[in-house]
């Protein structure tokens, strides 16, 4: 009787073991703590000094303007000026000028400071038919430079008190009823002192 030998069954492969590269991952391991070391509250030390300046104090200059009690007069296209007691009684027409006498002092403190001094009009003046008319002019006289409309420049030289005017004209061309029974605010021109940049 003959023996049949049956072919073995194969055997199942195990898959290959999976390796570690303990050297790459020691690379990441010191990379993220070098990182988190730099990122925030590392120990690294290096070495430093420093030595206080023996310059001293500096001090600030300033920049300063008051107004005094000014005075007003009228003077219409007939006659001489007359000295005005009270704004609030006056009916100015074409033609008129009305003249400010206004003390003033400028302080200026500073090795290189220069300032502008300046009267500026808002704008009650540029609007309605009276104050679009009205023109206003400043002078200070023997004051610093005039550089511009209503413009003086001023230095240390030249700081201290001094007179300035404004005049307010009533333009003579304005024609018909422009401006006739109109108010506008004298408030609404301010002197002002800015330090120069240019």
């Amino acid at each position: 009787m003959s023996h049949i030998t049956q072919p073995a069954a194969p055997s199942e492969v195990a898959p290959p073991p999976v390796r570690r590269h303990r050297r790459g991952t020691a690379i990441l391991a010191i990379a993220a703590g070098t990182a988190l070391m730099l990122g925030g509250g590392g120990t690294f030390a290096y070495w430093s000094t420093q030595t206080a300046l023996t310059a001293g104090p500096v001090q600030s200059g300033d920049l300063n303007l008051s107004l005094g009690a000014g005075t007003w007069t009228l003077k219409g296209v007939l006659g001489t000026a007359q000295t005005v007691n009270n704004l609030t009684n006056v009916r100015i027409v074409p033609g008129d000028v009305l003249t400010l006498t206004q003390p003033l002092n400028v302080t200026l403190v500073g090795d290189t400071i220069a300032a502008d001094l300046k009267a500026e009009v808002g704008s009650a003046f540029a609007t309605g038919a009276l104050g679009s008319n009205l023109d206003v002019a400043l002078t200070v006289s023997s004051y610093g430079t005039a550089t511009g409309t209503n413009t003086y420049r001023i230095t240390q030289a030249n700081t201290g008190a001094a007179t300035a005017t404004v005049t307010i004209s009533f333009k003579p061309g304005t024609t018909g009823r422009v401006g006739a029974n109109e108010s506008v605010n004298l408030n609404d021109i301010a002197f002002t002192l800015t330090q120069a940049s240019s």
